[in-house]
């Protein structure tokens, strides 16, 4: 589907108000940054330093000792001691007083949009909403700006070190139907990416369940026991270099599947800061906008409008690194 004149008009007049949104990337300003902390049921009648210490093993003990000791554990707007038992479901505040996030790769680009759906092209690194580090730099943040108050619903995500073709629901009803879709397996999805190694075949088919569990580092492996995961590989072209052009299809919809299949096969994605090609699973980072590019790339996706039944296929151009990498 191609938009009609009206509808292109409408998103070039969309995509200059992101340029506008996001020439000063707001999070690398400071500001006071206030962030939730809800305690799960299962740490139920323990102590809340305790409880922050096994919820976030990686981040060391004595930062949050730091965080307690400034008062910047808070309830209430009063500061929290380290020893005070919490209760599940209760929830806490994390402030964060002259916070200044990472930059990122804000050149975000709409593709489509009509009453029911918004389809655009993520950069990377970009995380797709808040976590870790990042709050204001973030697409949804930038994305609640330019079409807020009517914000936009979440229906599949995307790492914040991919790039590509992504949608989201402009309603309730919408995003049901597209949730739906993701979940059955009834959307098409295909993937460029770059990898080590040459593969001696053409094409591929890995099946192999992924672990149910996430390791020390919080990422995760193939595991007999674990869950469906398939994907269909085929070889594009062969570098100089000893990487590879692949395309992948993933025919389930794992967290990192396509990595992790990858590297479980000897062929890991080029600048993957986690499944690296030594075999080990690192902790998983955004990358910096300085980092060379992790080479894995939402290229297409096929679905039905929620609204018409219609079949779209939608597609973003290619990165930089299908020729070269940075």
């Amino acid at each position: 589907m191609r938009p009609t004149e009206r509808q292109q008009g409408n998103l070039d007049n969309r995509n200059r108000e992101l340029d506008e949104l996001t020439q000063r990337l707001p999070g690398c300003e400071p500001y006071e940054n206030v962030r939730p902390l809800n305690i799960p049921g299962r740490f139920h009648g323990e102590q809340i330093f305790d409880v922050v210490s096994e919820w976030f093993p990686h981040i060391d003990a004595s930062q949050w000792q730091q965080w307690f000791s400034d008062g910047n554990i808070m309830q209430h707007g009063a500061a929290v001691s380290p020893d005070r038992v919490v209760h599940g479901g209760e929830q806490f505040l994390h402030r964060f007083p002259d916070a200044v996030e990472p930059s990122v790769n804000a050149g975000i680009r709409l593709l489509w949009e009509d009453d029911a759906l918004v389809a655009l092209d993520k950069p990377a690194p970009l995380p797709v909403h808040p976590c870790g580090r990042f709050n204001r730099n973030t697409l949804t943040y930038f994305l609640d700006k330019l079409f807020g108050p009517n914000s936009l619903r979440l229906v599949h995500r995307l790492d914040a070190n991919t790039s590509g073709v992504m949608v989201m629901a402009k309603t309730k009803s919408a995003a049901s139907n597209l949730r739906k879709q993701f979940e059955e397996e009834g959307v098409g999805k295909r993937y460029l990416t770059r990898v080590n190694g040459s593969p001696n075949w053409n094409q591929f088919q890995c099946d192999q369940p992924l672990g149910r569990k996430l390791t020390e580092t919080g990422g995760r492996g193939m595991d007999p026991a674990g869950l469906k995961a398939v994907t269909e590989f085929r070889v594009l072209q062969r570098f100089s270099d000893g990487t590879s052009l692949v395309q992948a299809e993933p025919k389930t919809g794992r967290t990192n599947q396509i990595r992790i299949h990858l590297w479980g096969i000897g062929f890991p994605v080029l600048g993957d800061p986690a499944y690296q090609a030594d075999g080990r699973v690192y902790p998983s980072r955004t990358l910096s906008i300085d980092d060379p590019s992790m080479c894995l790339h939402a290229s297409s996706l096929m679905l039905r409008h929620p609204m018409t039944g219609q079949a779209m296929k939608l597609e973003v151009p290619d990165p930089r690194w299908i020729t070269s990498v940075k």
